[in-house]
């Protein structure tokens, strides 16, 4: 806006002004409210909210007050927290989709440091494409967003916001019904300490076209990239031999599919995945589950082992349990698979109905596990694992050493109670503009009505918190003791073993080492358990070897392009398999 049409516009608020207080002087019963609120495009900053009443006092009558609808403008000029200013082309509201275009400025001094809303743009200061995400939380009056970060010319553009590495997609999460905004924050600082990839989280105050909207928590959406899901890239080329395993990522999500029941395509996306993609990892993913359906599922050789990173199924299990994630399982459930690498569970998603915000699902309760409920809808595998015994000891053993550590009650109470402090500045305004505190949202759990201060909400959270650790401390213990007793554990020799090529079209070597004098075995099995080929018992000294296989089976016929299961037995016990694929 330039300094003529300021001028202008102030000159227009001045004479309504003057002929507002000249009626009230004349009729002695009108009180006039004036509010007026402009974007100074140059400096852009958000210019000072001017507003006035008048009012005619006088002993012999009586005023009424100002309309309902007329509200003091929320006074926001600067924060603690980094501020996001979006303003779309012609203030148009943001769709569902497709994305508007928009031009977002960030504002972020330093840690520690005053961030003001008439600062420059110093985080990021340039255009993006916008729209509305979420399911549920769509129908909420704050609402969510996915943005790309791009060039002038609507190219994506890989840019670094608030210390996150460079990337364009983003989301910005509203945690509307989480009343401590911190539930999403905490679950994926749990996954990212235990190692895994998860979501970074920054939180920030948003103002959207003019008008402060609260909160925020700015996240990486879940895509390939080497600082996000670590996968091989896919093209157009990649449709057979090893290129075509990978890699992916799919998700079970709540409606609609693009490959079985309930499962869509992240990456490569549905509109982009080539015909042979589709069909090898529906394959496979297939054939894991016809696999988890058979009595044998936990067999060494050709069982979930050699299908799935079972480190990775624990490590999902023990995030969602611990948060008792109503969603957790059926709904924003993620895996994703590298290039000749087996399937792996996460990363994980959305803990907008965790830790006790959700009635959903008996969700306040402590003493119940959430992968026990075994929805019709949801993947069956995953209670199977749960119960069987050798991943309950791995599971129990990984729980433990974690509550040692990252998972340790004092940990995770600091960081909630850091979290708060950080937030006491920022939550004021939030619930200012969405006065929530005390009400009864979707899905409240009991006790709503009573925790009408964010303190109250924090509350709520630690003690539940703390009762649902212990409770999950109870019922593992049992089997973490089992896994110290356990002799399957002990004594096992060290082995790498590998196959290359992997896919193969006529043959492959098997390459393994051994570090002392074994007996080695390697089977090669079908999807269905089935001897294709072994080869014969060798008492090798320790040092490297390698053994071809040509393609053949027991009988020397060609075996069907297809997936098998090799298997690798030192000492006549089980050590590794590893999945190979043949193709034509």
């Amino acid at each position: 806006m330039n300094r003529y049409c300021c001028l202008v516009l102030k000159a227009l608020i001045i004479f309504i002004t003057h002929v507002a207080w000249s009626q009230a002087i004349d009729h002695r019963e009108t009180v006039v409210s004036v509010e007026v609120t402009w974007r100074d495009f140059i400096s852009h900053s958000e210019s000072n909210l001017s507003w006035c009443t008048f009012q005619i006092h006088d002993q012999s009558f009586s005023y009424r007050p100002p309309p309902t609808s007329f509200q003091i403008p929320l006074a926001f000029t600067s924060s603690n927290l980094p501020i996001m200013v979006v303003t779309t082309e012609s203030r148009m509201a943001i769709p569902d989709e497709p994305k508007i275009k928009a031009h977002l400025g960030i504002i972020y001094n330093g840690e520690e440091k005053r961030n003001h809303l008439s600062d420059a743009f110093n985080e990021y200061d340039g255009m993006i494409g916008i729209e509305r995400r979420g399911n549920v939380t769509q129908s909420f009056p704050k609402k969510p967003y996915n943005f790309e970060t791009r060039d002038e010319a609507g190219n994506n553009r890989n840019v670094s916001l608030l210390g996150m590495p460079e990337e364009n997609d983003w989301v910005l999460r509203a945690v509307y019904i989480d009343k401590t905004l911190m539930r999403n924050s905490i679950a994926h600082r749990m996954s990212r300490l235990m190692g895994n990839y998860s979501s970074r989280t920054a939180f920030c105050e948003l103002v959207l076209n003019g008008q402060y909207e609260g909160v925020y928590i700015l996240m990486e959406k879940i895509k390939p990239d080497k600082n996000r899901v670590n996968i091989a890239k896919m093209d157009a080329t990649d449709i057979s031999g090893e290129a075509v395993t990978g890699g992916y990522i799919y998700e079970v999500a709540q409606g609609g599919a693009d490959f079985g029941k309930r499962r869509r395509f992240k990456y490569p996306k549905a509109t982009d995945i080539e015909p042979e993609q589709a069909a090898y990892i529906r394959q496979y993913d297939d054939g894991f589950r016809i696999m988890m359906a058979r009595d044998n599922f936990a067999d060494p050789i050709s069982g979930y082992p050699a299908w799935i990173d079972v480190d990775s199924f624990i490590d999902e299990i023990l995030v969602q349990e611990a948060c008792k994630n109503s969603d957790a399982y059926g709904w924003s459930s993620f895996f994703h698979k590298d290039r000749l690498g087996k399937l792996r569970a996460g990363p994980v998603w959305d803990f907008d109905q965790a830790l006790s915000n959700s009635t959903f699902s008996e969700g306040p309760r402590t003493d119940e596990w959430q992968i026990e409920k075994g929805y019709a809808d949801h993947p069956f595998f995953w209670k199977k694992l749960f119960h069987e015994l050798e991943f309950k000891h791995r599971l129990s053993h990984r729980w433990f050493e974690l509550r040692k550590t990252v998972f340790h009650t004092d940990s995770l109470l600091e960081y909630i109670d850091q979290t708060a402090i950080y937030l006491n500045e920022a939550q004021q305004r939030n619930f200012k503009r969405w006065p929530i505190l005390g009400v009864e949202l979707w899905r409240s759990t009991p006790g709503w009505a009573e925790r009408d201060t964010y303190q109250k909400e924090v509350d709520y959270l630690r003690h539940w918190f703390v009762r649902h650790l212990a409770w999950i401390d109870a019922q593992l213990a049992p089997f973490d003791t089992s896994l110290k007793n356990s002799s399957t554990n002990q004594g096992l020799l060290p082995i790498n073993f590998q196959l290359y090529p992997n896919p193969c079209a006529a043959k492959t070597t098997f390459h393994y080492q051994l570090t002392a004098p074994a007996t080695v075995q390697v089977t090669i099995y079908n999807l269905l358990g089935r001897v294709i080929f072994t080869f014969p018992n060798q008492n090798q000294p320790a040092g490297e070897y390698h053994l071809t296989w040509n393609g053949l089976d027991q009988h020397g016929q060609s075996v069907a392009s297809g997936f098998y299961l090799v298997n690798i037995r030192v000492n006549n016990r089980p050590r590794q398999s590893l999945k190979l694929v043949k193709y034509e």
